[in-house]
């Protein structure tokens, strides 16, 4: 039997009351050629009673003891047979032409080796909220740079060629957060990226996220980024011609530190990372800069649509005019 061209991987952990509706998603796409395969990582809820819903041929399911998110994701790669694998958590969803709109850009395109786009942020019963996540290159045509400065990608938009594992690796099953910006991080090394402006999926903000304030794993999430870049810049085949970017990019992973804190009201741990930001980033007065645009400016005015509206053009003038400089490193 001919293998299918995609493998969707649902890895799970005591979420059946979000599953149903995240495999729905994948067997309402308009683009039919794939497999979907959901592990389940040791649950202990009523996992198995959804998958017993589903009476469809491309759904396979896959148990194994609790091992965290990594090893869920590897168990799926080594049991796919897609040449394309894409990610979906098992409590977000898909829109319906998520697939169609990112193979056609893999099919298209043999110089890419994945590709992502954007996905809307929706409350614990579906409802539409503001955010979005997925945002283009910082530095166009050089993902490895870009991704390095900050994660630019949604992981559960992405669509990656099965190769990409074969030459980089699986995930690190050390990791209990940021699994994936290592992941990406490593495959940028060897491949570029192609992002497509498109909201494609929606992700779920609920007080059972893996990696919401209210998880065990909440501090892994945060502080944890700190040790993805350790590892990124300690690589045998970490371009020496990046080095001046390794200021800038823990600059970045300081600063978002602090603001999660912040927003934990973990208010000794924000001000500690917001000064590790300022000691460790290339200029200080422009990390104190950033850093206060994003605390209140930036929160402030994403309180409201104008606000937002206002957010998205200053980003696209600052996006349009550093791709009209010299493509040289800027903080």
């Amino acid at each position: 039997m001919r293998p299918p061209k995609v493998t969707v991987i649902i890895p799970t952990y005591n979420r059946a009351h979000y599953l149903g509706a995240s495999i729905q998603s994948v067997l309402d796409q308009t683009c039919g050629d794939f497999e979907l395969l959901v592990v389940d990582d040791g649950s202990t809820d009523r996992t198995q009673e959804v998958l017993l819903r589903f009476q469809e041929d491309r759904l396979r399911y896959l148990a194994q003891e609790h091992r965290g998110i990594s090893a869920a994701l590897n168990t799926g790669i080594r049991s796919a047979r897609g040449a394309y694998i894409a990610r979906l958590d098992s409590d977000d969803i898909w829109l319906p032409d998520m697939l169609a709109v990112q193979v056609a850009v893999l099919d298209g395109r043999p110089d890419i080796g994945l590709v992502y786009a954007k996905a809307q942020g929706m409350d614990k019963d579906g409802n539409a909220l503001p955010t979005i996540w997925g945002i283009p290159e910082r530095y166009p045509g050089d993902s490895l740079r870009s991704m390095l400065y900050d994660d630019c990608t949604c992981n559960i938009t992405i669509v990656v060629r099965r190769a990409c594992f074969d030459h980089v690796g699986l995930f690190d099953e050390a990791l209990q957060a940021n699994e994936d910006w290592d992941m990406w991080l490593r495959v940028a090394t060897r491949y570029r990226f192609a992002y497509v402006d498109r909201v494609v999926a929606r992700f779920r903000w609920h007080g059972g996220n893996h990696t919401g304030p209210l998880s065990p794993y909440f501090a892994d999430a945060v502080d944890g980024r700190v040790k993805v870049l350790d590892k990124a810049f300690r690589a045998a085949d970490f371009p020496p011609a990046l080095a001046a970017l390794i200021p800038i990019a823990y600059r970045n992973v300081y600063t978002a530190a602090g603001l999660r804190w912040l927003g934990a009201r973990e208010f000794r741990k924000a001000s500690r990372s917001f000064w590790r930001a300022i000691c460790t980033g290339p200029n200080p007065t422009i990390t104190l800069a950033r850093i206060i645009w994003f605390m209140l400016v930036g929160k402030l005015f994403n309180r409201f649509l104008w606000g937002r509206r206002f957010v998205q053009m200053t980003t696209a003038l600052r996006r349009h005019w550093r791709n009209r400089k010299s493509p040289a490193l800027r903080p």
